[in-house]
């Protein structure tokens, strides 16, 4: 799984960095620039903190059912 990841990660990488280039129309003082800004960094927030939420939504989950093999009830 952490293989098929980091593949993910770097394929996505690789895409990126041709798109994170700004069209020729680019510009940062038209009034649209700063909300639209502050979306995408609040979006980038959001999806790493998912994913951190969920990394440790499996651990204790995978941690609760070892502990209930050992339980004799």
């Amino acid at each position: 799984m952490k293989s098929i990841f980091t593949t993910l990660l770097l394929s996505l990488s690789f895409v990126m960095s041709q798109v994170a280039h700004a069209h020729p129309g680019h510009d940062h003082s038209h009034w649209m620039s700063d909300p639209i800004h502050m979306l995408t960094i609040f979006t980038v927030a959001a999806v790493i903190i998912s994913g951190l939420l969920y990394k440790q939504f499996f651990r204790r989950r995978n941690s609760n059912e070892k502990k209930d093999i050992n339980h004799d009830a």
